[in-house]
């Protein structure tokens, strides 16, 4: 009788559990629309260098680093929003989505194309240039809008993740 009751429970959970993680994903194609249109906007914004604009796409608790950040120095959108007010005098910076993948928990994965190109220009020519591919973006609904919580740009953690999220 035990054993028949632990068995129902489990089964009752993981049922409870599998339609959950169905309920979670975005299903209709209202909601993929919407992430995209937010994606356009978050791309217009960022390389349009708006700042205001752009921010308005960060979480509060967004983790958005350039490189490799296990320390999180660069975590929350205050410290993002300082890092790239500086970053988008000096440098034309720019930013591609390629490729989307919905997750099972109704974030989404987004790999990204990123250019790095240092002012001033010399004869049409940057300073430097530095091209990162992939970048990797995570987003979720926050406040019925589409907001990024995750960015590195770090290519070796890109890779990763992309690969651990199926988009790889």
């Amino acid at each position: 009788m035990v054993g028949r009751r632990t068995l129902l429970v489990g089964l009752a959970s993981e049922v409870i559990s599998l339609t959950a993680l169905a309920q979670a994903q975005p299903t209709t194609a209202v909601e993929e629309q919407d992430l995209r249109k937010a994606l356009v906007q978050y791309e217009q914004a960022w390389n349009g260098h708006d700042v205001n604009a752009w921010s308005n796409f960060l979480t509060d608790d967004i983790w958005f680093t350039q490189a490799w950040d296990s320390y999180g120095r660069q975590k929350g959108r205050e410290n993002a929003v300082n890092l790239f007010k500086s970053n988008f005098l000096d440098s034309d910076l720019t930013q591609h989505v390629d490729r989307v993948r919905f997750m099972p928990d109704g974030t989404a994965t987004v790999a990204m194309r990123v250019s790095f190109s240092y002012l001033p220009k010399t004869d049409g020519k940057y300073r430097i240039v530095f091209d990162k591919d992939p970048a990797i973006s995570r987003w979720r609904k926050e406040g019925g809008r589409w907001r990024m919580f995750f960015f590195t740009s770090d290519k070796g953690w890109a890779i990763d993740q992309l690969k651990k999220d199926g988009l790889e």
